[in-house]
């Protein structure tokens, strides 16, 4: 048997090999018609329409044909803001419209968006924006509101009922698994940990994310109602008193313009743009906007300095950045090695003047933190380094970002949270009740299997680890006085795990100027004596392309097959076992500088 086994295997193999080749040539030919797509042209009179909905992305590859392939959006947050900029000095655009339809993006992006509407509006062109089939809720209105016009389907809803943040907790699993989490904490608000010991939010969880909501809520409120002559009070009343408005409704209330449908709207722009009855205006779409040169757009040609925009988004690990779809602990993670490349490349290029570090991360393993700090720091001895903060800079992502020369927060950025925790999982009631696996061992000393997640720990190394945690704490509080040039008190004053808006973390000292990416951009320009509008950008690390992510993952698949093939029916078991345990210890035994939940607001 084990000989046909063998040939099956060496037979499947060839086969695979062969259709990865044809795969791969197909690929080629399909990226080769792609990269040679022309320069989109732009009719005189055009209107820019951009559409805002589904996923917002921090940033997307280049390679057209990961484009093609995969679901990746055609643009990013700073594609849009870029069009934008170009529309507005662009003599054949003569309007934007933003048709807006249930957009995924932070309240952070959001803001960096209006900013970049708002500098649009500048140049005194028509401004429109219009609701899908599904209408609008708060979180678009934001952004619709700083149109000329906000027009909606006359069957269209309108979701105004304030807002809100809701995390998951899997104590209950743990509990039905056998596995017993084992906290550590260094922080009052330092509520990481949560999830795995609680069924709700603390007394501090509930402070701390309240001020965040308020901050939110408070931005919003002023926004819409200098855009709309609505007082803040009654806006405030419409949220709890009604909610959820008719189109018609949200027209009578003053939060809309008008009812009309698409072609209604197209002959309402071509009125604003002065066309005759019948006369209809040529449109160019943002997905083909964005590869428009500047120079073309009438912008400053640039010169041959560059500016480095390295990109530091996702989970702090150790080792190379990556996606893991680990439903509990996965997510984007970001690699120190994959990082430190980027940083090494930015400080040795003798093109790249200054560099702007755009992070947006939640933290993760504190080791792996400060050695990204490290990477900054080093960077920082031979030219600008400006920090942007995005969506969210806490914890880790605040450690790593504190050697910066400068730190630019947007107001609504999530930062702070300066504190650490450590998780240990006691696996072996899972094992022994769910699975029938014990364990025995021998062992040098008592401390030897601490770690080992078989059993509990035991009081005094509980105290040992909980002094572990405590000093990476105070680690990190003389690390932010140091480099921020404040006093240890000052800083723990706004430290405990807090995390704070980018506006309130101005007031306590741990931000330097509030703002978007533009604005790092500026200074770091400012800094290295750079003109505005006359460098390159520069951004790492450079996405993979679809042939390296697809040559990773189909060369993993065939060696998973490969394995599979030539295992027997309990070594396939034992390995999804361990599959489970793994995913379930993946934390287990760090000190971690991390952010509590997936701070989503809706």
């Amino acid at each position: 048997m084990r000989f046909f086994s063998t040939l099956l295997a060496s037979v499947l193999g060839t086969l695979i090999a062969l259709g990865i080749i044809f795969f791969f040539s197909l690929l080629f030919l399909i990226a080769l018609t792609a990269a040679t797509d022309r320069t989109p042209h732009v009719t005189t009179g055009s209107v820019l329409v951009v559409p805002l909905e589904g996923r917002l992305p921090e940033y997307v590859s280049e390679d057209p044909l990961r484009r093609l392939i995969t679901e990746e959006p055609p643009f990013d947050l700073h594609d849009v803001r870029r069009a934008l900029h170009k529309a507005a000095a662009d003599p054949r655009i003569a309007a934007v419209w933003l048709r807006f339809g249930r957009l995924s993006a932070s309240w952070a992006s959001r803001q960096e968006l209006a900013d970049a509407l708002r500098t649009f509006k500048r140049s005194g062109k028509p401004l429109l924006a219009s609701a899908g089939a599904f209408g609008l809720d708060e979180a678009d209105y934001f952004l619709a509101c700083l149109a000329d016009s906000v027009f909606a389907p006359p069957q269209g809803l309108f979701e105004f009922n304030g807002f809100y943040l809701e995390a998951t907790f899997f104590k209950k699993l743990l509990d039905r698994l056998r596995i017993e989490p084992q906290v550590l904490r260094a922080g009052r608000y330092k509520s990481a940990v949560e999830p795995f010991e609680r069924t709700d939010l603390s007394p501090e969880s509930e402070e701390q994310l309240g001020a965040l909501l308020a901050g939110i809520e408070t931005t919003f409120l002023k926004a819409v109602s200098e855009r709309r002559g609505i007082p803040e009070a009654r806006l405030q009343a419409l949220a709890r008193e009604q909610g959820l408005f008719s189109t018609e409704q949200a027209l009578e209330a003053g939060l809309l313009d008008g009812l009309l449908y698409e072609d209604q709207i197209e002959d309402a722009l071509a009125r604003r743009l002065g066309l005759g009855e019948g006369e209809t205006f040529p449109q160019i779409d943002l997905k083909a906007y964005v590869r428009v040169p500047a120079g073309e757009a009438g912008l400053p040609s640039r010169g041959d300095d560059e500016i480095a925009v390295v990109y530091a988004v996702g989970a702090i690990i150790e080792g190379e950045s990556g996606f893991d779809p680990n439903p509990l602990l996965g997510g984007e993670a970001l690699g120190t090695e994959t990082f430190a490349e980027a940083m090494r490349q930015a400080r040795e290029s003798d093109r790249v003047k200054a560099v702007v570090v755009r992070i947006n991360s939640p933290g993760g393993l504190a080791p792996a933190a400060d050695a990204m700090g490290r990477a900054i720091a080093l960077t920082a001895r031979e030219k600008p380094v400006v920090v942007s903060m995005g969506d969210v800079a806490a914890s880790g992502g605040y450690w790593m970002a504190v050697p910066a020369d400068t730190i630019v927060a947007d107001p609504l950025s999530i930062t702070g949270s300066i504190g650490v925790f450590g998780l240990l999982l006691d696996t072996g009631d899972f094992f022994d009740e769910k699975l029938g696996i014990t364990f025995d061992n021998v062992r040098t000393g008592p401390l030897a299997d601490m770690f080992s997640g078989t059993r509990p720990l035991t009081e005094a190394e509980r105290r040992r680890m909980q002094r572990t945690t405590d000093s990476t704490y105070a680690a990190f509080l003389r690390h932010a006085a140091r480099e921020r040039g404040l006093a240890v008190e000052a800083v723990e004053a706004a430290a405990g795990g807090r995390v704070w808006t980018g506006q309130d973390a101005l007031h306590h000292g741990l931000v330097d100027v509030l703002g978007g990416l533009e604005t790092a951009l500026g200074l770091a320009a400012e800094r290295a004596g750079l003109a505005p509008d006359r460098y390159r950008i520069r951004e790492l690390p450079r996405p993979k392309t679809l042939i390296e992510v697809l040559g990773t993952e189909l060369s993993a698949g065939a060696a998973t097959l490969w394995r599979h093939l030539r295992m027997t029916s309990p070594e396939r078991a034992l390995l999804e076992q361990a599959r489970t345990a793994g995913r379930l210890l993946r934390e287990h035994g760090t000190v971690q500088a991390r952010l509590p939940f997936d701070l989503a607001v809706h």
